[in-house]
């Protein structure tokens, strides 16, 4: 599954959102109905638990149930679909303790909509869980599309879904929000764990010093030059990037089993492309259509990895991993090849080319012109953060003119400019940059993957960067395409048709909860 939220509710009461989430009826003061009710939800139906380990408030608070929920509900105005949608919810909800005897909340729930095209192909599968942390609730959620049968258009409806993720993250943390500042859904729910003895005497007590932010203010960014100067911010870059700070849109990690929320394990893949089945030149991936798979270092979509920083072509030359991990995390263990599964001595797996399917992977190179190997690495969290990391930041930004005749300067919008150049913005190797948020862009604020306290990166302030060879007085290049070349840009807009400029921004490590 996809991680897409990780915030920390202060206040929030977690025991009060159990009873009322495992209440006989679903009311108003429940999570999922007022989650539901945000979404203008109409004509719900609850059918009555099925429970797998019941409620027992003589014993542990362990539970285990399913339920089904059937409503109606209005669709956003995309094409083909219509005004509203049947929509049926399978949720299973558990109630568990870690090792560490923190209390945890899971909320798996597979979503279908019913009138929407092509809507029994697939299902929305999302899983919030909360566990207490400090004093409030650490909120995390994470989601995929599940396919039962195949359909021509399920790259477009993969991207709707995704990029719906955004709101559906916002009416949940607004959702949980009311319930902190009431100081409670509702006083009682009659939820037969309401009566346990147990139920107030779990809340972790941690000392304020774990949440000790680093030396500095999150006051708004201000746009200078690099040299000192200051320079004109475009009014589309501060609606790109002022006031609007959005989750990180995770890398693919996997919570520790031993310590939930207090240490990560990032999982990494490295690819590697032969000449030919005759040659033993294994190397980063090069040939065109390999795209983001040049890096060589990649998530298991084979995108280049989120925590990749640098150029496709420097990460290609490395012989490790260069991530340096999220912040206020630092490495447990040395990066380390996974030995699990059908592998050589040497972990390598062998295909003829970039197949995403594990079975499509062998353990003999043979006929095989591509092969991976996956990197693993524990990061565990630091309480303190003493001396604070810096990550320097940079992004192009892209402007195409109708005519060479013309100043209209905006976005690239030709047919062509979707194939590679699909954002305004972008990074060194001209994709989408893994930070994108897919809406509002950047943020100013980044959230890092950091589930035992939300830690941040905090933006110094955005400047315009002086790029690699010549620019004109705004730091703008021009070009008659949208080459990655630097020897291809000049200072001169007579008879050229695209723009670049490159923007720089210092990020510094912090350990801070932010709502």
């Amino acid at each position: 599954m996809i991680p897409v939220l990780c915030t920390h509710v202060k206040a929030l009461s977690l025991t009060r959102v159990e009873d009322a989430l495992l209440a006989d009826e679903w009311i108003s003061g429940c999570v999922v109905w007022d989650y539901w009710m945000r979404h203008n939800a109409r004509e719900i139906i609850v059918e009555p638990w099925r429970w797998e380990t019941p409620p027992d408030p003589s014993k542990a608070r362990t539970v285990s149930g399913k339920r089904k929920m059937d409503f109606v509900m209005p669709v956003p105005p995309i094409p083909m679909c219509p005004p509203e949608t049947r929509v049926t919810v399978q949720y299973e909800v558990g109630l568990a303790h870690n090792e560490h005897g923190k209390e945890i909340l899971h909320v798996k729930s597979s979503t279908v909509s019913h009138d929407v095209p092509y809507g029994d192909h697939f299902s929305v599968d999302e899983k919030i869980e909360m566990l207490r942390e400090g004093d409030g609730v650490l909120v995390t959620k994470s989601w995929s599309a599940d396919w039962v049968k195949r359909s021509f258009l399920k790259s477009m409806i993969e991207r709707n879904v995704k990029n719906s993720q955004a709101d559906t993250c916002e009416k949940l943390i607004a959702v949980l929000q009311a319930y902190a500042d009431e100081g409670s859904p509702v006083d009682s729910f009659g939820s037969p764990m309401s009566r346990s003895p147990e139920s107030d005497g779990n809340l972790l007590d941690l000392d304020g010093d774990e949440f000790m932010s680093v030396d500095g203010d999150d006051e708004d960014a201000s746009f200078e030059d690099a040299d000192g100067g200051e320079v004109e911010a475009s009014t589309s870059l501060l609606e790109f990037l002022g006031d609007a700070f959005s989750t990180f849109t995770m890398s693919r990690w996997r919570p520790s089993r031993a310590q939930h929320g207090e240490r990560i394990v990032f999982e990494v893949w490295e690819l590697q492309r032969r000449t030919t089945m005759f040659h033993d030149d294994w190397r980063a991936p090069f040939l065109p259509h390999d795209g983001q798979k040049q890096a060589r270092w990649v998530d298991d979509r084979y995108h280049k990895h989120p925590w990749v920083l640098m150029t496709s072509g420097d990460a290609a030359v490395k012989d490790r991993p260069p991530i340096s991990g999220p912040a206020a995390m630092c490495e447990q263990e040395e990066w380390h090849v996974a030995t699990e599964g059908h592998k050589d001595k040497e972990g390598w797996q062998y295909a003829p080319d970039f197949y995403k399917k594990p079975n499509k992977w062998g353990a003999k190179a043979a006929i095989c012109l591509c092969r991976r190997r996956l990197w693993k690495c524990t990061f565990v969290r630091m309480p303190k953060v003493v001396q604070p990391r810096t990550i320097v930041l940079q992004i192009w930004e892209l402007q195409r003119r109708t005519t060479i005749f013309q100043t209209d300067w905006r976005a690239p919008f030709l047919p062509h400019d979707l194939m590679r150049h699909r954002f305004r913005w972008v990074d060194l190797d001209y994709n989408a940059h893994p930070w994108f948020n897919g809406q509002a862009g950047l943020s100013l604020r980044v959230y890092v993957v950091d589930l035992a306290s939300c830690s941040l990166l905090a933006a110094e302030g955005w400047v315009v960067a002086h790029p690699a060879g010549p620019c004109d007085s705004g730091r703008w290049q021009y070009s008659s395409d949208l080459n990655r070349s630097s020897s291809r840009w000049g200072s001169q807009s007579t008879g050229l048709g695209c723009r670049r400029r490159l923007w720089s921004c210092i990020f510094t490590e912090g350990c801070r909860i932010l709502l």
